[in-house]
């Protein structure tokens, strides 16, 4: 529910916008019927300022607030605003609370993160992967370690696969690509300079280029072909590097079934063969 957490984070907004917020939270049912001056009427606001917090919330404007708002309202469970959780783990948290509160958290991202998903272009990103001659992922620190295991998941499925990290591997990759490879930028700022130079290298070099991140208006974002929402919230102390990261794994974990469904039986073949042959290895282990 990207929109609703957006509009509960009151740190971004200013008092007018707050307002203008409140009022639509506590009546989403009158929001469905009323036009933009109408909702500034009743905030005691101008129709320009409604316009500009849509803006402000990444939407082209009121009407495509409007219907995002409805839609997202209707996935909650009785028309119930779901809250944000602040501050999931204290000093006051004994360790079952922790055991419960991160697997909360856990199954919160991946809700949020499926409920933004898009079928028609996770079909379209399947597709370039399998024609890509080379799947190259990009990314530093914590993401790289979802990169590596994103990397193993996809040569089970007959995927060539590669993760950079380094910024002499990542821009010396991206200088050697053309169209025939397809690319992956993990970014959960959309602001990373080094992944910035590299998205434009493969501009450059046509290659086609989808983010996960959590920013929609980031720098990253206009220089990639398809952008993906992964789940986030901005504190660290709110575990937004955890809830990040558990929304990239889940997917290339989606994207890791879609290509085992396409694939199902080749797949099957491919797998005993690569049994058959992790067992002759470990024979031979065994007797040296």
């Amino acid at each position: 529910m990207r929109l609703l957490k957006a509009m509960q984070e009151a740190e971004r907004f200013s008092p007018t916008e707050q307002s203008v917020i409140d009022y639509m939270l506590k009546n989403p049912r009158d929001l469905a019927t009323l036009s933009i001056r109408e909702v500034a009427e009743r905030t005691f606001t101008s129709p320009a300022a409604v316009f500009r917090l849509c803006q402000k919330l990444g939407l082209k404007g009121y009407n495509e607030f409007k219907i995002r708002f409805m839609s997202e309202m209707g996935r909650t469970e009785g028309g119930r605003i779901p809250p944000v959780m602040r501050r999931p783990i204290t000093d006051k948290d004994a360790p079952p609370d922790i055991v419960r509160k991160m697997a909360a958290l856990e199954i919160e991202a991946i809700e949020e993160t499926k409920n933004e998903l898009d079928t028609a272009q996770l079909q379209r990103i399947v597709e370039r992967m399998e024609a890509a001659r080379c799947i190259d992922i990009y990314a530093y620190d914590q993401n790289y370690a979802i990169a590596v295991a994103a990397v193993y998941n996809l040569l089970q499925v007959k995927q060539m696969a590669v993760a950079h990290s380094s910024l002499n591997s990542q821009i010396s990759q991206a200088l050697i690509s053309d169209d025939s490879h397809f690319a992956f930028i993990i970014s959960r700022s959309g602001e990373n300079k080094r992944l910035m130079r590299t998205a434009k290298i493969l501009k450059e070099r046509r290659v086609p280029v989808a983010l996960l991140t959590c920013a929609r208006e980031a720098p990253l974002a206009s220089m990639c072909d398809e952008f993906i929402y992964v789940a986030n919230t901005i504190e660290y102390l709110d575990c937004g590097g955890m809830i990040f990261s558990v929304g990239v794994r889940y997917y290339f974990d989606v994207l890791f079934g879609m290509l085992l469904a396409r694939h199902y039986h080749e797949i099957e073949s491919f797998y005993d063969v690569f049994e058959q042959n992790i067992g002759r290895q470990a024979e031979r282990d065994r007797l040296w």
